[in-house]
């Protein structure tokens, strides 16, 4: 099957002039054609947005969005630019769905492939062992911190989250060998967590970090580590992919946890039910 660098190639030569400078610009650089909107390309080669369509329709697609999937199918390694901010300036709201999902998608893979397993193990392991678990984040990641400890409540594990640092510190001043500190900080450089740490280090408390692949002072400082995928800088216009990919961490750690006691649990999740109902109309 013919990639798409291989169809232009074939047709090039019937191409009329206008197509052949859109040709050209996908032959020098092709990432342009998915972080660019059709008015942005018409501008760069010279012709339109109405030609790109055309052009599009010359290789046999329905239009510019099916040769956009085509093309990111094809550079699945050159999204990496485009992970910062993933839209564009005046992208419509159908182009940045496209993108969010396009991202996502990749994220989801990425995790994947960053996560190990024996590390996995270990952090759930300790989960289970542990007499109380404390959860730590700060900014996003108090976001996927909150997720976990809303979904260990459920599970009747003894579990404590404060989102005020100053009382999460003099909490976790508590924290003793039979405990662990399960850490959320996509940066591993964030302060309040890193001295949260540094405290269940001293109580010889373990310490789960769930952080990005790259070295830091949090990542040095854990027992165990879940690795998660480097693919946003830490500046950006919001953490989109590193909250997704640590709600995704939240949710693995959770779900391994209670696998082997669904009855037990299920009997727990009707109670629980039973009490809330009452709080709806």
């Amino acid at each position: 099957m013919l990639n798409l660098a291989d169809k232009i190639s074939d047709i090039y030569p019937n191409l009329n002039k206008t197509s052949k400078l859109i040709a050209d610009v996908y032959f020098k650089d092709s990432t342009l054609f998915l972080s660019k909107n059709l008015q942005e390309l018409g501008a760069i080669t010279k012709t339109s947005g109405a030609s790109v369509i055309r052009f599009c329709r010359k290789l046999g697609f329905k239009g510019f969005k099916d040769f956009q999937i085509a093309c990111a199918q094809e550079m699945p390694n050159k999204q990496d630019a485009m992970v910062d901010t993933i839209i564009n300036t005046n992208d419509e709201p159908t182009s940045v769905l496209y993108k969010l999902q396009l991202s996502l998608g990749k994220n989801i893979a990425d995790i994947g492939k960053t996560i190990d397993h024996k590390s996995l193990d270990a952090a759930v392991d300790l989960m289970r062992s542990a007499q109380q678990i404390y959860v730590a984040g700060e900014g996003a990641s108090g976001l996927a911190a909150q997720d976990l400890f809303y979904k260990l409540i459920r599970s009747g594990k003894n579990v404590n989250f404060v989102q005020s640092s100053h009382i999460a510190l003099e909490q976790v001043a508590n924290i003793n060998k039979e405990d662990i500190l399960i850490v959320f900080s996509y940066s591993g450089l964030t302060q309040e967590p890193l001295l949260m740490a540094k405290q269940a280090q001293k109580n010889n408390a373990k310490i789960v970090a769930v952080t990005r692949i790259q070295d830091s002072p949090l990542k040095n400082m854990a027992d165990t580590v879940i690795t998660l995928p480097s693919n946003e800088k830490l500046l950006r216009y919001g953490a989109i992919n590193s909250l997704f990919a640590e709600i995704f961490a939240s949710s693995l750690l959770y779900l391994s946890l209670i696998s082997p006691n669904l009855k037990e649990l299920n009997m727990k999740m009707k109670t629980t039910q039973n009490l809330t109902n009452q709080l709806k109309v």
